[in-house]
């Protein structure tokens, strides 16, 4: 990344333990409900990564996600 910046955003799948949470807070309106996502950010290598976070991306279990991506059910 010689002469500019790179930026990455996806969703927070896992807790990256060097994500800090930026305390931004944004609302979106999804399938007619309005959502709160938050914001995790590093920098690494040269990028910077952005993780939105929010309960569908990761199932906190005992502060881990016990490989469950999507949730605790499959196929829903």
């Amino acid at each position: 990344a010689n002469g500019h910046r790179v930026m990455t955003v996806s969703p927070r799948y896992d807790q990256y333990k060097d994500a800090w949470d930026t305390s931004v807070l944004v609302e979106i309106e999804v399938g007619g409900r309005v959502e709160t996502v938050r914001f995790f950010h590093c920098y690494k290598r040269g990028v910077d990564r952005v993780f939105v976070d929010h309960p569908w991306f990761l199932e906190k279990v005992w502060g881990k996600t016990g490989s469950k991506i999507y949730g605790p059910k499959t196929g829903l």
